[in-house]
């Protein structure tokens, strides 16, 4: 399984089903409550007339106040991470937060005061995470440790770990950087034009893709593929990809800027108009997507606070999750739960 995303990163390939209890409490980092869901068909795959984006969101929790929540990656329903970067207030970003089930820790401070963009976790015990200072940081053992200076030639974007002993993270400078759990390469230029890489998914050591502003690059486990060109304009409903999920080397899902979807079954992509339309009017941007099959992908608005799901053969409408600020990142260990993280230092867990 895969996502993350946009600043984040495939789950347990970038994203855990115990219920919570309606009402509120307060736990070291905050409570998760539940609380909160018509198809838009998929470009050239066939809508069935039940689809639906059926399930229930908690209610905002705020675990993480005065800073932003970019990425989250849970490898089991009992286990997620969340990191944080600087909002621009006197709070030190450079946090790790963990989810157990039922509730947030408090932040711990792994990295500050660099903030944290993208962490992966394929299990319960391993996870990378990147920040804008070009470092990396595993965490094993209940440890985090960092490497420093990894990328010293642009700023990491996104992190994605098929394996403790395999991890591809990409930057801001059209680079990649492969992990092989116990020390990361030299950079390999993917975009020649040196372009922003917004996000990479690798389901398996042999296969990984990564999106960016010139469209997505596929990796074989030795090389990296020229770009297929992703997205017609800002204005289309196809605008560039800023997330990107893959459960296999035969489907993937990457999102764009303006809410438009791109599917990749095993040798090339399709496109779709927007699906992230609400009353007629579009939305802020589909900023993180994750997919723990070729049946189930959730997707969250990074300007407008909304998700949409993915059944396979067609798109639900948008599900709110009521006002705040816009959802940075989604992942999603099983098709039943998910957690998703906002700029507002929010996270949120969904049910079906």
């Amino acid at each position: 399984m895969v996502a993350c995303i946009a600043a984040g990163a495939a789950v347990a390939a970038c994203s855990a089903s115990p219920s919570s209890s309606p009402g509120s409490s307060t736990l070291a980092g905050g409570t998760l409550i539940p609380a909160f869901s018509s198809p838009t068909p998929l470009s050239g795959e066939t809508a069935p007339a039940s689809a639906s984006g059926a399930g229930t969101w908690s209610q905002a929790a705020s675990i993480d106040p005065g800073l932003d929540l970019l990425a989250v990656s849970c490898p089991s329903t009992t286990y997620c991470v969340t990191v944080d970067s600087s909002a621009g207030g006197s709070a030190n970003p450079g946090n790790a937060l963990t989810y157990n089930g039922s509730s947030w820790s408090a932040p711990r401070a792994v990295d500050s005061p660099n903030s944290i963009v993208s962490v992966s976790c394929p299990s319960i015990s391993f996870c990378v995470a990147v920040d804008d200072a070009g470092n990396a940081l595993t965490y094993s053992g209940g440890t985090w440790t960092p490497v420093s200076g990894v990328d010293t030639s642009g700023q990491f974007e996104a992190v994605s770990c098929a394996s403790a002993s395999f991890c591809v993270a990409v930057d801001n400078s059209g680079n990649a950087y492969t992990f092989n759990g116990t020390a990361w390469s030299s950079p390999v230029v993917v975009d020649q034009t040196q372009g922003i890489m917004t996000a990479v998914s690798c389901p398996t050591a042999s296969f990984c893709v990564a999106v960016g502003g010139t469209g997505a690059f596929v990796f074989n486990g030795t090389s990296w593929s020229p770009p297929s060109t992703l997205g017609a304009g800002e204005d289309t409903g196809t605008g560039p990809p800023d997330g990107v999920s893959c459960t296999s080397s035969s489907f993937c899902i990457a999102v764009g800027t303006d809410g438009g979807v791109y599917t990749y079954r095993g040798s090339s992509w399709s496109t779709s108009a927007t699906v992230d339309e609400l009353n007629g009017e579009p939305g802020g941007g589909l900023a993180g997507v994750s997919c723990t099959s070729s049946t189930f992908c959730m997707a969250v608005d990074q300007g407008d606070n909304r998700s949409v799901t993915f059944n396979g053969s067609s798109w639900s409408a948008p599900n709110m999750l009521g006002s705040g600020y816009g959802l940075a990142a989604v992942s999603c260990p099983t098709s039943s739960f998910c957690v998703a993280v906002d700029g507002n230092a929010d996270a949120y867990t969904w049910h079906s």
